[in-house]
């Protein structure tokens, strides 16, 4: 199985660092005086290579952490209270020179223990969520290069099960904060939804602080009271309908037992009516009927009258549980 480390990158010259050889691929030209193994590596990689090193540290802490990094294992980097990005390992190879075309030095050196990754992808977690997922305490702050030292199949499957997992909770949880900084509350609600995670204030008001660190307090403080009053909401709405579709009623038990469902809203906020609360403007359904929803294969339709909804698809109509809307 992978391994998955972490690796803080928050003073001046990391965050340069990041720009150099992170959010863009490094050429092969700046590779020469690596070995041939890892210069032909680079360049069978599909879609090109990334680049980053660590120095040795005081009392080289940080090479026998470098020196178990092998191909395949993932890094989780930590940037001023969130995780932005992941990447995988292709290679690793201490080089000075090559350290020091592509990141330059300081007083402290350059980074030379070196490793090169053949992809990177954008995970955008905030601090609490990702130490809640890999088993550490919330009093925990990445300081150093360190490998994860948890059990990650247990519960997880694999590294990159976990990581995809993670990815997926920063896009929701954005969502969520753009939603809620913008006074969508059912859009916010929608996508707290796909937050598995229990959210305790501590973890809602410093994802908030990460995603929306130019805001002034007291708009985050709106934000979090925001975020609090729809995380809830979905909650009880999907315990109503005991985390049932309600088109097709179809559930699956998660790993931690609880049933799975999906949180959608009805209609954009621009576009439904005026006396459509929050509660109102959203649905429980399951994956397909979500997507479905949203790509234009099935809508919705609530008769006031009957306090009835409807899901119309193509070629048929289907009668939904209803026991909110309109309620």
């Amino acid at each position: 199985m992978s391994q998955l480390f972490i690796v803080p990158a928050s003073n001046r010259r990391a965050l340069e660092n990041v720009g150099a050889t992170l959010r863009r691929r490094v050429p092969l030209s700046k590779l020469a005086g690596l070995s041939r193994a890892a210069r032909d590596l680079a360049r069978a990689a599909p879609d090109g290579v990334w680049a980053w090193g660590t120095r040795a540290g005081s009392n080289d802490i940080n090479v026998g952490t470098w020196e178990s990094l092998a191909p395949g294992d993932w890094v989780l980097f930590y940037v001023e209270g969130h995780f932005p990005l992941c990447a995988r390992v292709l290679v690793r190879e201490r080089s000075r020179r090559v350290a020091e075309r592509l990141w330059g030095s300081d007083a402290e050196g350059t980074w030379e223990y070196m490793y090169l990754l053949d992809e990177v992808r954008e995970i955008d977690v905030p601090r609490l969520l990702v130490l809640d997922a890999v088993g550490y305490k919330a009093s925990f702050y990445p300081r150093g290069f360190i490998r994860v030292d948890r059990d990650l199949a247990d519960g997880h499957g694999s590294v990159e099960q976990l990581l995809e997992a993670l990815a997926g909770t920063g896009r929701a949880f954005r969502r969520a904060v753009d939603a809620a900084l913008a006074g969508d509350e059912a859009e916010a609600a929608a996508a707290l939804g796909q937050v598995g995670k229990e959210l305790t204030d501590r973890k809602i008001r410093e994802s908030v602080a990460s995603y929306a660190s130019s805001a002034p307090p007291e708009v985050q403080e709106r934000m979090v009271k925001r975020i609090k009053r729809n995380r809830k909401l979905v909650t009880d709405l999907k315990a109503l309908y005991e985390g049932r579709c309600q088109v097709c009623g179809f559930t699956f038990a998660k790993q931690d037992g609880s049933p799975y469902s999906e949180a959608a809203h009805i209609r954009p906020i621009s576009l439904r009516e005026a006396d459509l609360d929050v509660k109102d403007n959203l649905l429980v359904l399951c994956p397909n009927h979500h997507k479905m929803h949203d790509h234009g294969a099935m809508r919705i339709e609530f008769d006031p009258a009957k306090g009835t909804l409807t899901a119309v698809f193509e070629s048929e109509t289907k009668r939904m549980a209803n026991k909110h809307v309109g309620q």
